[in-house]
């Protein structure tokens, strides 16, 4: 099983369950463990781009709060968690029993974070089997970063988010142009297939890594950039006299950050419709945070419609 967790603002926290990595605005933490791969999510300067909490955020599975401080920032984190409805897992130096309220989160002892974190997909792979069986078989891999290795090409970092990649695939860019996969590693380790959720190198054939960016993406099908999109938007309550046409905010889903005009909004339906700065691969389905200026950044989450 592969797990994806957000750890926010404890470092110390990461550096405890898995052994540091590669970095890009998010600093990822690794560890095997029975057989399963965790993979940590730290952003890694918060304070100077927050974007980065929200990017570890939608991406994650598990969002890992300490609470050691009771602050605005973790006030933030918890706003996010719970507009995506991704569990949560305090740490118990304070009671959050109140503000925990309407989210499936769990207390745990600092040195207990690793079994809490696997205890989750665990209790529900039983009951999720079948379903997670039938899931899209389409491939997407979402990307953060690129570069050439001698003697092998294009080697691209990222997540597996839908169905599976294997070697010899052949993958579409968000530019349109095609990839040959060569070869894949997950952990340093060189493997013939990734599932979703699985942190991967791709070595690739037919693309170079100038041509990518953070946030692209490849999959099995055509999937472009997208320059305006509507999405049904959800807001908490101090977000709802927030949104209003010219109105601009920062959008993220995963390792895409862009910035957002509001061009039209409907508050009946909740449907929001946003022009983008630049083109970028979202579709359907797809969800996002919107941040803005002040606190709480993180207000509203949609999902592309």
């Amino acid at each position: 099983m592969n797990y994806i967790v957000a750890i926010p603002y404890d470092v110390g926290l990461a550096e405890s369950i898995g052994k540091k990595g590669s970095e890009n605005g998010i600093t990822f933490f690794n560890r095997k463990e029975e057989g399963n791969v965790i993979v940590c999510l730290v952003p890694s300067d918060p304070d100077e781009k927050f974007y980065a909490v929200a990017e570890a955020v939608t991406l994650a599975d598990q969002v890992v709060l300490s609470t050691k401080e009771i602050d605005s920032k973790f006030g933030e984190a918890l706003i996010a968690a719970k507009l995506l409805k991704k569990r949560v897992i305090f740490t118990n130096e304070n009671d959050v029993s109140t503000i925990a309220k309407g989210i499936d989160y769990e207390v745990t002892e600092r040195d207990m974070a690793i079994e809490s974190i696997m205890r989750y997909r665990k209790e529900t792979n039983n009951t999720a089997g079948e379903e997670a069986s039938s899931v899209d078989s389409k491939v997407s891999v979402m990307l953060d970063r690129a570069f050439p290795v001698k003697g092998i090409g294009t080697v691209v970092l990222g997540f597996v988010r839908n169905g599976t990649v294997r070697v010899h695939d052949t993958l579409y860019h968000n530019s349109g142009k095609s990839a040959f996969v060569r070869s894949i590693q997950s952990q340093d380790v060189d493997v013939t297939e990734a599932a979703r959720g699985t942190r991967v190198g791709l070595a690739l054939k037919n693309l170079e890594y100038d041509e990518i960016s953070k946030g692209d993406v490849l999959s099995s099908e055509h999937v472009g950039n997208v320059e305006e999109l509507s999405a049904k938007l959800e807001m908490t309550k101090i977000g709802e006299e927030e949104i209003r046409q010219g109105k601009r905010y920062e959008l993220v889903s995963g390792f895409i950050v862009v910035d957002a005009e509001v061009l039209g909004w409907d508050s009946n339906t909740g449907v929001i419709r946003l022009g983008l700065a630049k083109g970028v691969p979202l579709v359907k389905g797809n969800e996002f945070v919107l941040i803005r200026s002040y606190m709480p950044r993180i207000f509203a989450k949609g999902e592309v419609v």
